[in-house]
């Protein structure tokens, strides 16, 4: 399986001379913010304490674990974790809590922390597909005081507080998650709030912490960390699982942009032993297990009382199977209303035509059906022709894409002048894969002439087309009728090859400008084929 994404820009001048299929090492990736990030998650979190063989109250064996949930290798350099606001919740004080709410009001786009931690900056933190990253106060093996807790010795970071709880508990071997701030001397540690409400926000190494404010309404006293919440990465929000005044809602710390919902363990109070744990959507062929991300606590995650670090559900939750056939072209257009994920053998491509003045490229981005959960909504599926059976999750894609592909049943209602910009159908016969123009009518793209139903279809501007045309000796857009397939093609995938050369088809006769017949490959240029105007 290729575990990295292959995309390759392509201007649409260059013809069917060369298709690339890279699987060389890619950079790491640095997760940005944003509510669709959706690489690295918080995903599973103990915070709300035990008891240990004793019966007593032990909160030593608290953690949190960070898991990479695409197919890339991320750089997780200087990723902040947050801790938000866990002011009570009784009626007196709740009005001045850094609420979600109170935060839209006061401080719009902004959420607010009490501490703030860094991964270190000193040396470059990779972290694989797949991988976890455990973070904790005391990385010790804490079985011989709970029975039921985890052995944090492995842990990734420690805290190393020097609290009078946690200054004997550290483990040397294990590297030192920063705290960069807090908004009290006493508070070093790393603050779990059982049993809530509270909000862990993991934010971009870019974020900027130079905004603070005290409680809401107030002018003095306690500080906290006004951060925007676009650099957010990921956020899970919690709150108490009894309310007595206020409803959980009311509790939130984080955007509904971020995080939709909310997650309590079971019982009211700490030290139940409980963790909350996101939800395996499916495992990859290679045994990667594909989390849950929906940007909603609620759906995304459950309570468990398997405490053990780096584990997830076998179970695949919310998994339906649907069949893809691919006919003898080797290429046919999708639109799942669900995310889904396949088998081995088939890449899905999505396909941006870019209409800036400074490029005239189509961006061909591939992804093998087998390595990541897929959003919803068009795509190119290319393979080998046969029946595949590919499965469709209740879960938002892990990975979200930019496309210009639309899907014409669902443009029919739209009412868009043709006169300024060009419209493609993707054609998808053995002997020609590509984008053919469609003719208006009447002057509207939705009363273009489709002559087999619903299509996937491309929009490029006249002045585009017009630089591409001009680039090969023509006169206008007008001259621009179709342009080639330039993605992965069927053989690459079936031969596992990495780069193929694809000769111009031998069934197709084509001619230069003058008539000429062209018996090799054409060069990059414009060229007549079965009548018609093409760029190769």
């Amino acid at each position: 399986m290729r575990n990295n994404i292959s995309k390759k820009v392509i201007t649409l001048a260059v013809g069917m001379l060369l298709v690339g299929v890279s699987t060389s090492s890619a950079k790491p990736k640095k997760p940005s913010g944003g509510s669709v990030s959706g690489e690295l998650l918080i995903s599973k979190v103990f915070y709300n304490n035990m008891k240990d063989n004793e019966d007593k109250a032990f909160i030593m064996a608290n953690y949190i674990e960070l898991y990479n949930n695409c197919a890339d290798t991320l750089d997780i350099t200087g990723i902040y974790l947050g801790v938000a606001d866990n002011t009570s919740t009784t009626s007196a004080q709740f009005s001045t809590a850094w609420t979600a709410s109170n935060m839209a009001e006061d401080h719009s786009g902004c959420i607010a922390l009490k501490q703030v931690f860094q991964i270190p900056t000193e040396t470059t933190r990779l972290l694989s597909p797949g991988a976890s990253l455990v973070i904790c106060n005391s990385a010790l093996n804490h079985t011989t005081t709970a029975s039921n807790a985890a052995d944090l010795s492995q842990a990734d970071y420690e805290v190393k507080s020097q609290h009078k709880v946690y200054k004997d508990m550290h483990n040397d071997e294990v590297p030192e998650l920063k705290l960069i701030w807090t908004n009290s001397e006493t508070n070093t540690f790393l603050q779990f709030m059982s049993p809530g409400p509270f909000g862990l926000v993991l934010l971009a190494a870019d974020t900027k912490l130079d905004t603070e404010d005290f409680y809401r309404g107030q002018t003095e006293g306690t500080k906290f960390k006004i951060v925007q919440a676009y650099k957010t990465i990921d956020a899970v929000d919690f709150v108490e699982h009894t309310v007595k005044t206020e409803p959980a809602s009311s509790q939130k710390r984080i955007p509904d942009s971020y995080d939709a919902g909310f997650i309590a363990t079971t019982s009211p109070g700490g030290n139940n032993g409980e963790a909350l744990l996101r939800k395996t959507a499916f495992i990859a062929s290679d045994g990667r297990k594909i989390l849950f991300d929906t940007n909603n606590s609620s759906v995304d995650f459950v309570v468990t009382t398997d405490l053990s670090i780096r584990k997830y559900n076998d179970e695949v939750s919310g998994m339906s199977e649907t069949t893809l056939v691919i006919p003898e072209s080797g290429f046919t257009e999708v639109n799942f209303d669900k995310p889904f994920c396949g088998p081995k053998g088939v890449v899905f491509v999505h396909v941006n035509a870019s209409n800036t003045a400074s490029t005239t490229d189509l961006t061909y981005g591939e992804f093998p059906a087998d390595s990541m959960l897929l959003i919803k909504g068009p795509w190119i599926a290319v393979g080998k022709p046969g029946s595949y059976t590919l499965s469709l999750s209740e879960s938002q894609g892990v990975m979200r894409t930019r496309s210009s592909i639309i899907n014409w049943a669902d443009e029919d209602e739209k009412s868009v002048s043709q006169k300024d910009s060009m419209f493609y159908k993707f054609q998808n016969t053995k002997d020609n894969i590509g984008f053919q123009r469609v003719p208006a009518v009447e002057g509207a793209y939705n009363k273009a002439t489709f002559s087999d139903g619903a299509r996937l279809f491309i929009i490029v501007t006249n002045s585009i087309a017009d630089k591409i045309a001009a680039a090969n000796g023509a006169v206008n857009h007008n001259d621009l009728e179709f342009i080639s397939w330039h993605g992965i093609k069927p053989e690459a995938i079936a031969d596992g090859i990495e780069t193929v050369n694809v000769k111009a088809d031998g069934k197709q006769q084509v001619f230069d400008l003058q008539g000429r017949r062209v018996n090799s490959n054409p060069r990059h240029g414009l060229y007549i084929v079965g009548g018609k105007k093409v760029v190769f």
